[in-house]
């Protein structure tokens, strides 16, 4: 193991801190969020491996959460691992037919039991998030083609957030499969809104 980065997305705060320490203990750079928007907020900002997903939560629930990281191309790639409980089989079968890897029911789970899975479900994947972090690049109003990247954006107002009115950057992300090339979208470094993909 080589400090593969796991992103845990539970809303139970002992349950994320027990499977945080002993995925820790076990050697991986661990991030955690308590809801299913606030795990999507740590996907835009940090590449990962592997994420141990939660289905019944507040604000946005692991089924809505797997819909985006399946839909995202820069994401869509990364294995998701559901944590359930007893009774929500149907649910289970939903998550995999939208791409879940596989899942752990949560009270026949110990700490050690997800470190476990977790490896195996790496061994089978492989790693990612060695993948260099994102840019954020600030575009000069008046430069280059900026008014025609603008509106293929769709943005109505040049450079800056419609939703809170912030100045927007343009975030490259590296392609790991054509060294030198990015994806590109704008996005609001104040409420995280993205704006329009660019390729």
């Amino acid at each position: 193991m080589s400090g593969e980065r796991i992103l845990i997305v539970e809303d139970t705060d002992l349950l994320r801190r027990m499977y945080r320490d002993r995925l820790a203990q076990d050697g991986y750079d661990v991030l955690d969020a308590a809801d299913g928007l606030a795990g999507l907020a740590v996907l835009r900002e940090h590449p990962v491996d592997l994420i141990l997903l939660d289905l019944i939560m507040p604000r946005m629930g692991g089924l809505q959460v797997l819909e985006a990281v399946k839909a995202d191309p820069r994401t869509h790639g990364i294995p998701v691992v559901i944590l359930t409980n007893l009774g929500e089989e149907s649910t289970i079968e939903q998550a995999v037919s939208l791409g879940a890897t596989d899942y752990l029911i949560k009270n026949q789970s110990r700490p050690a039991d997800v470190s476990e899975k977790v490896a195996l479900t790496l061994a089978a994947f492989g790693s990612s998030s060695g993948k260099a972090e994102a840019f954020h690049v600030f575009i000069r109003p008046d430069a280059g083609d900026v008014h025609s990247v603008v509106d293929a954006a769709g943005l109505k107002r040049m450079l800056w957030c419609p939703a809170c009115e912030n100045e927007l950057a343009l975030r490259l992300v590296p392609d790991g499969e054509h060294p030198g090339h990015f994806d590109a979208y704008f996005v609001c470094g104040s409420c995280g809104r993205e704006y329009a993909g660019l390729r």
